[in-house]
């Protein structure tokens, strides 16, 4: 997920690196380190976005195993409201099922959010 942030964030550094050298004259030397602070600058942003934004309604989330509900193991869904870490959200999963749980951490640079469900809600015929 944050990946793509990541990759996006360095082409806007390489582009202003490379308009500076053209449009403004900067020198080679010069140059490279406008780009060296705009990587680092990318690493930094892609590092503590998460944390400032947390989970938003309609981002994709990962509903980690517990053993009280087995059946939820690995499942995808999408959040329904916006949350943070260690606060309760609604999931809707592929299925169509209702989940409510814990947003546990805001993982790596691919995978999505892993929230811990505490029960799960289920239509009865």
């Amino acid at each position: 997920m944050r990946l793509m942030l990541f990759v996006k964030l360095i082409l806007l550094s390489l582009s202003i690196a490379l308009l500076s050298f053209a449009l403004l004259g900067y020198g080679l030397v010069e140059t490279l380190r406008l780009f060296a602070l705009g990587v680092v600058g990318s690493i930094a942003i892609t590092a503590f976005y998460p944390e400032v934004r947390g989970v938003r309604k309609g981002d994709s989330v990962s509903v980690i195993g517990d053993s009280a509900i087995p059946s939820l193991m690995g499942k995808i869904g999408r959040a329904v409201q916006n949350g943070r870490k260690n606060e309760k959200i609604k999931i809707i999963l592929e299925n169509g099922g209702e989940v409510v749980g814990v947003i546990e951490s805001y993982t790596g640079l691919i995978s999505p959010p892993r929230v811990r469900p505490i029960y799960e809600e289920r239509l009865v015929d």
